[in-house]
């Protein structure tokens, strides 16, 4: 049976505002975690960059460092090559002199003015010319070879600063991919967090809605139960009634003379009372089953209203089975006492069974 369920209730209310609040701080704190993750990435990308920058400081600082001493060294070179070149004239000028140690040596010996002194001359001028030439070409020498050391450490400082760029580029791109995963991973669980929520409260809502159905149905089993109720007594009653209205005729007539006829309906008054009595303790403990039933069930609904009769009791003893009134009126015989409802039984006309904790009759087939 289906029963009308109100979604404006607060229970529905509750779900989904627990729904969006832990919704809300999945997005906080995965948002936290993506931003960090960001941040330590990048952070991590710059001070490559920035171990890349120093490297490459260094490395041409060194290089620099060696072309200057390389200057350094072929400045010298240049010295000396001069030095050497002054030298070798100075000493030509000393020895060609006329009138030096050489020429007066020469005077001395008789050969000043002679074809000897003239080939001296030229000996003595070859040999400055041959020390110039032999200066310049070391000097060459030396200055190719400082100018290839520049070059070849231009090279290597060229090459240097080439592995450190395509290393630290490697570097960034290795950072910038594990931050990409690592943050597409967070995007991931957050999505499949977001997904998890929505299955747990899409459970606790359908939980609601079975949880509301529930009480609809108790509900509807109350209202049935206190309208079979009602019946019943208003059976009760009116037979009653019918008692006290014969009695009443009958003396009118002539009291003493239908006395035996009144004890007989009085007896049989009282017994409908008993069978009123217990059939108003049968419904009371059935009463207090169901809703200890509905709050075993977590299911708090309002109490059945039964007739407040200070002489009802439960005639239920030490959890016996308790007589389901509703199968015995629906035998057909009205309000029966339990004396005639176990005579039935007796003859085989009803048959007495138990089901759910409770006795039921039904007739025989």
């Amino acid at each position: 049976m289906a029963y009308e369920i109100d979604y404006n209730d607060e229970r529905f209310q509750q779900v989904e505002a627990d729904k969006q609040a832990a919704l809300t701080e999945v997005e906080k704190t995965y948002d936290g975690m993506i931003e960090q993750s960001d941040g330590f990435y990048n952070a991590q990308i710059d001070a490559s960059q920035q171990w890349a920058e120093t490297q490459q400081k260094n490395q041409q600082e060194q290089t620099d460092f060696a072309i200057e001493k390389i200057e350094q060294q072929k400045d010298k070179a240049h010295k000396d090559y001069l030095k050497e070149q002054s030298g070798a004239y100075v000493d030509y000028q000393k020895q060609s002199n006329a009138y030096g140690v050489n020429a007066e040596q020469m005077a001395a010996s008789g050969m000043k003015n002679t074809g000897y002194s003239e080939s001296s001359q030229v000996a003595m001028y070859n040999t400055y010319q041959n020390r110039v030439a032999m200066a310049k070409t070391s000097f060459n020498q030396v200055v190719l070879n400082y100018d290839n050391m520049v070059k070849e450490a231009i090279l290597q400082n060229n090459s240097a600063l080439a592995e450190i760029a395509f290393n630290t580029q490697k570097e960034q791109l290795e950072l910038a991919l594990q931050g990409f995963n690592h943050k597409n991973q967070l995007i991931l669980d957050k999505a499949n967090k977001k997904t998890e929520i929505d299955n747990t409260y899409h459970n606790r809502w359908q939980e609601v809605q079975q949880q509301i159905n529930t009480e609809n149905a108790f509900e509807e089993q109350i209202r049935q139960y206190e309208q079979n109720y009602a019946l019943q007594n208003k059976q009760f009653e009116e037979s009653i009634r019918q008692f006290d209205i014969e009695i009443a005729r009958l003396k009118e007539q002539d009291a003493k003379d239908n006395a035996y006829k009144i004890q007989q309906l009085e007896l049989q008054k009282a017994q409908l009372k008993e069978e009123q009595r217990q059939f108003n303790a049968s419904l009371a403990e059935e009463k207090r089953q169901f809703n200890a039933k509905q709050s075993s069930d977590g299911v708090i609904i309002d109490s059945v209203k039964v007739k407040d009769d200070s002489n009802v009791t439960n005639n239920s003893q030490g959890g016996a089975p308790v007589v389901d009134m509703a199968s015995v009126i629906s035998l057909g015989y009205g309000p029966i006492s339990a004396t005639r409802l176990n005579q039935l039984v007796a003859s085989g006309e009803i048959v007495e069974y138990e089901e759910n904790g409770k006795l039921k009759y039904k007739k025989a087939k």
